[in-house]
């Protein structure tokens, strides 16, 4: 299930749950007529106390895809700062070092660029290609700095490179989590019962209900797209990378200019 929701684009969830929004508003239409519920007070105080909660549900879920996003986007930043850390203190090695690791971290900073543009069904072979190439950096790196493994410089690099293996799999982490499905359900199943008591209490106006049920599955909509990076109308930027990767890249031509 929890496949299913990572690769299932948003507009569909949204409209999936219109959908539901409409089954539940006639399924509760149907048997408020059936049992003749007709105390507009007491109709009234039920309504109002089932779209309070719902309310709730929806601000704490919307506070936890919220959060999330912004997490993602913080540890995008932070691998981009360790990544071009790393890549300037192996610069600091004696040739060929400096440009054979150099020109390795630049590889890896590219494959995490895509990494982070790819929708979750996508991001597997890429992030084992990333995990791949961090362990053949570290190899490299260890085996180079063997020779100096007591220096200043050498700390220096083991640390930076350390970084960067611990930021990626951070990332990778956060790209994973995901809201459980156990409050979705709630969520979704909150303002089915909503639509039903809308359905039930609102009888003879359906054009209101319809633009609330509207309003409502936009809102699920949004909370959904949020917490699936780059498959919905609001993709996570990859700005810092990016730069990062064109500045490895002008730092790379400079070195080979001089």
């Amino acid at each position: 299930m929890e496949e299913l929701l990572k690769n299932t684009p948003p507009f569909v969830w949204t409209l999936g749950v219109f959908a539901a929004l409409l089954l539940a508003r006639e399924l509760g239409n149907r048997l408020a007529r059936r049992i003749r519920v007709n105390d507009e007070i007491e109709q009234g105080h039920v309504i109002s106390g089932v779209l309070g909660l719902l309310a709730l549900l929806i601000a704490f879920t919307f506070g936890m895809a919220l959060n999330r996003y912004e997490a993602r986007g913080d540890l995008m930043v932070k691998e981009a700062n360790a990544i071009a850390t790393a890549a300037m203190r192996v610069r600091m090695l004696e040739p060929p070092h400096a440009a054979r690791l150099g020109g390795l971290h630049r590889e890896y900073a590219d494959m995490r660029v895509r990494y982070g543009l790819m929708t979750a069904d996508k991001k597997l072979p890429l992030r084992e290609a990333s995990r791949a190439l961090r362990a053949r950096i570290q190899t490299d790196v260890l085996q180079t700095l063997a020779p100096i493994r007591e220096t200043a410089l050498s700390a220096s690099i083991l640390s930076a490179v350390s970084d960067v293996a611990g930021v990626a799999v951070e990332r990778d982490q956060a790209h994973d989590s995901i809201i459980p499905i156990a409050v979705l359900g709630a969520l979704v199943g909150s303002a089915m019962l909503a639509a039903g008591v809308v359905g039930a209490t609102l009888r003879d106006h359906r054009g209101l209900s319809d633009l609330m049920f509207v309003l409502l599955a936009l809102a699920l909509g949004v909370i959904f797209d949020l917490d699936h990076p780059q498959r919905g109308a609001i993709p996570e930027s990859q700005a810092a990378m990016i730069r990062m990767v064109e500045d490895l890249a002008g730092a790379a031509t400079v070195a080979v200019a001089r």
